[in-house]
Formats: C-alpha cells, structure tokens, sequence
C-alpha cells in the first residue's frame, strides 16, 4: 500500500468517550471493529460485543474486546442490554432474529444512540404462516420504525450499511454527476434529487449489484455459503421481492400487491429468489439478477418522489413523478448455486453455512445506482476487489468493506448529531458519508452506457415488463 494511500485512509479522525455495544457480531461487525479502532481514539474497554454465538469470537479476541454469547429474545432483550449500555452509548445492531423496532424503543427510552444496516424483525418475523403476508414484508418493517420518528430524542440512523444506506449516497451523488454530463443546471440549495431525477427522464432507478468473489472448500449438499451472510441472504431470497413503483408505469404485475398510500410500493407473488430482472453493470454489461425484497427500493423511491402539489411526496395519492426502484443483486458463485439448490429443495433446513472470507481467491464486488433514462443508462458505484479489500483492512472482503466503511461514516455522524431520533440514509449528508467511506470503496466512477432492456426503444417502454425475465 502506497503512503499516499495510508495518508486517505487515515484522514478521518474522531473522538468517542462512551461506549459502544455490538448487538451481533457477523461478517460486518468484525468487519466494522478494526475501521472503528482506526479511525477513533478508542479503548477496548470501550467497545462490547452481545451476540448469539460464538462466530466472531477470535476477531474480538484479538482487538481484547468483551464478548458476551447470549441470545437476544423479547423477554430479555431490556434486561441485558440495560447492563451492558449505560446511558450516552451507541448500539450498533448488526444481528438476525433480532427486532431493531424493540432495540429502538429501549435506546429511546434509554439515552442511547442506535444504528443498523437493515430493519429486523424478532425470529419467525419473515416467516410465520399466521401472519398476514403484509407484515411479512420491508414496506410494513419500514413503516413502524419511521412512525417513531422525530427530532429531540436520541438519534437512531436505520439501514445504513452498503445497501440500504451508501446506495442512497450514490443515488444523490450519481444524478449530481449524470446533470453535469448532459448540461442540467442543478443546485442543491435550490432544488431537490426528486426534481433532478425527473429532468433527467430518470424513469428506473436498479440497485444494480454483481458479487465475483470465489474459492473456499466445495460446498457440500444441504450446505449454504456467501461472502456476507447466509442467514440474511437465505432471508431475503425467501421474502416476496419489493418494489418502489414509479408513476410512469402502467399495468401492474400479475398477481402483485400494492403497499403504501397510492400504492407507491409493491410486493410480487414470488420469493426473490424466484423472481429476475435484466440489469446492467460495468464488468459483465447485461445480466440476469434476482430481484430482492429490500428497504432502499422503497426510501429511494420516497427520496425521488415529486408531489403532485396536493400533500407531501411520502402522503401523495397520486405523484407528478417516481421513478420505479428495485435491487437486482447477482451474489457469488458459490452462493448463486446455494440459493438455486435451497429454492429446489423446496426451502428445506439446511445443516452447513459458510462464510466465505479468507478462504476466496479472488474476485470483487461492484455495486452501484442505475438510473435508466429513454436512450441509456448511467451506472455510478463502487468496483471493490478482493486484493484491494485485504490490503485496505483486516477481516475483511470486497462485500464486507463496502459495508463496513458507511457504517463508520454512520457512527461519525451519530457522534456529531446525538438528537435527531429515527433517520435513513437519504436524512445524512452524502457528501460527508462519501468523504468518510471513500478510501475503502476502491474505484468509485459512472459510467453512460446505451444498454436497452427488450423493448425499450417502443413508445411506452422502459415498463417493468421490459425488465421481467420469464421464469
């Protein structure tokens, strides 16, 4: 690593006196610590570590930071974390099974600062057969955590890991940049990302995602491997996938279900895992990906939506504009084949999951914002190797570092904005986030491209039918 490298990734630097509680400690919690150590003048004593078992255990070990095995569950969930967070600390919740809305609420009532990379429900929350399938969904997760919201209480930044969270960041930085290529005046202090979006023609916006990174021991029948999670990534594939729905677009889907006031979102008749789109990203051009339930389809879609004059964009019957937003996530080799083979299985338990880590050998993540206008398209993200991810941090991949490092731009802001109660993302300024996040993201560019979906040159296209591939 160059010095001039050395000197960027050490260009931030904060000062924390509390402490610090990790609620789960995955893939992305051991990928946090060392950035947090970095970055703020911390020691071990600070920081503490409650999760369910005892992965993660060596990585906590060897940073000397308490880790204490005990699952979270309803019944204690208040009791143990009123005797390892006192007052003025900062939870940072990077579990499964694990509901954020019930962290929240103790954080609130307790003083404390909360973060988190996605909104969790207690175990059985995706699941559960009586539940109404509604409640089953993000749009319902999302929509009981932003009723807490409002200003004055102890400020809890929901869904900020790579995505949901920097994706937001890209989205604002992307149409920023996509203005000036095509000569569109914009201000920020002037104007709002919803009414660039809308200049721009903007009518889809992908979360366009493509995992490369492979090796690791042969996976064996019944087994599950990814880069970042198996439990979340079998989570997500096994919800009804999520949409934000724009307002150019017609007919709905067959057998979709709308959510929201105007049916500003929707959920599809078929898992994830069973349902792909065409997308788009700079390594491969075109490629088949499966369309995730996920909670940046729908704030992303809230952030970019115009008013038709008659309320606010989130309360709007029928908007002047929104584009249609969606992840479109092509994951690893090894855990592309898990989910096929999981899905085949009829969703069967399965007894061996794996983290894919320091076994890989190679590969790279390239996330990014597609925004999809008639006559192209224009991809801004992030392309993360391997090799890169390794020499930039400990413990580490491509996939966990582009989440780690908006975690710690997160935790920054938590520290300078104490009282602001429940935000996402798209409520953090993108510009300090990018400034924070950069040295770790590898090579961060747009890219215009002319890929069209089918259909997309007739009048009326660029319709979620043109995306659909056909099962």
């Amino acid at each position: 690593m160059t010095t001039q490298t050395n000197q960027a990734l050490h260009a931030f630097s904060g000062s924390y006196a509390g402490t610090i509680l990790f609620v789960g400690f995955g893939s992305v919690g051991q990928a946090l610590l060392p950035l947090l150590f970095r970055h703020f003048d911390l020691s071990p004593r600070q920081i503490r570590i409650v999760t369910a078992d005892e992965r993660g255990m060596d990585v906590a070990t060897l940073f000397n930071v308490a880790f204490t095995v005990q699952p979270l569950t309803p019944e204690n969930h208040r009791e143990v974390l009123g005797r390892l967070l006192p007052r003025g600390g900062i939870l940072i919740n990077v579990s499964v099974d694990v509901a954020s809305l019930s962290l929240i609420d103790w954080c609130q009532d307790h003083g404390v600062r909360y973060l988190d990379t996605c909104i969790e429900p207690w175990v059985g929350g995706y699941t559960d057969p009586a539940l109404p399938v509604e409640h089953t969904t993000n749009w319902w997760l999302r929509e009981q955590v932003l009723a807490r919201r409002g200003p004055g209480r102890p400020t809890a930044v929901v869904a900020h890991g790579a995505n949901p969270g920097l994706i937001s960041h890209f989205v604002k930085a992307g149409l920023e940049r996509l203005a000036g290529l095509r000569g569109v005046a914009f201000a920020a202090s002037a104007g709002s990302h919803a009414e660039l979006a809308r200049d721009l023609g903007v009518r889809v916006v992908q979360i366009a995602e493509r995992d490369t990174q492979h090796g690791g021991p042969p996976l064996p029948p019944g087994g599950f491997a990814n880069t970042w999670s198996a439990d979340g990534l079998m989570a997500e594939a096994f919800q009804r996938a999520e949409l934000g729905w724009g307002s150019h677009e017609g007919a709905l889907p067959a057998g979709a279900t709308p959510l929201g006031s105007g049916g500003r979102s929707l959920y599809l008749p078929e898992p994830g895992v069973r349902t792909r789109v065409r997308s788009w990203v700079p390594s491969a051009g075109e490629q088949s990906a499966y369309l995730l339930t996920h909670h940046e389809s729908l704030s992303i879609a809230d952030l970019l939506t115009v008013a038709d004059g008659a309320g606010a964009p989130e309360v709007s019957e029928v908007p002047a504009y929104r584009p249609t937003v969606y992840y479109a996530y092509r994951p690893c080799p090894a855990a592309e084949t898990s989910l096929e083979d999981w899905a085949a299985s009829g969703f069967a338990e399965l007894g061996y999951k794996f983290l894919l880590r320091n076994d890989l050998s190679g590969g790279g993540d390239e996330l990014g914002a597609l925004f999809v206008f008639d006559g192209g398209t224009y991809w801004y993200g992030s392309t993360l190797t391997l090799e890169e991810a390794r020499h930039l941090a400990p413990c580490n991949n491509a996939t966990t570092l582009q989440v780690a490092a908006p975690l710690l731009a997160a935790v920054a802001w938590l520290v300078e904005h104490p009282d602001e109660g429940v935000v996402e993302a798209e409520s953090l300024d993108h510009e300090f986030v990018l400034d924070i996040a950069r040295p770790y993201l590898g090579r961060i560019e747009g890219i215009l491209s002319a890929w069209n979906p089918k259909s997309m040159g007739r009048a009326g296209g660029l319709q979620f039918s043109d995306f659909i591939v056909a099962s």
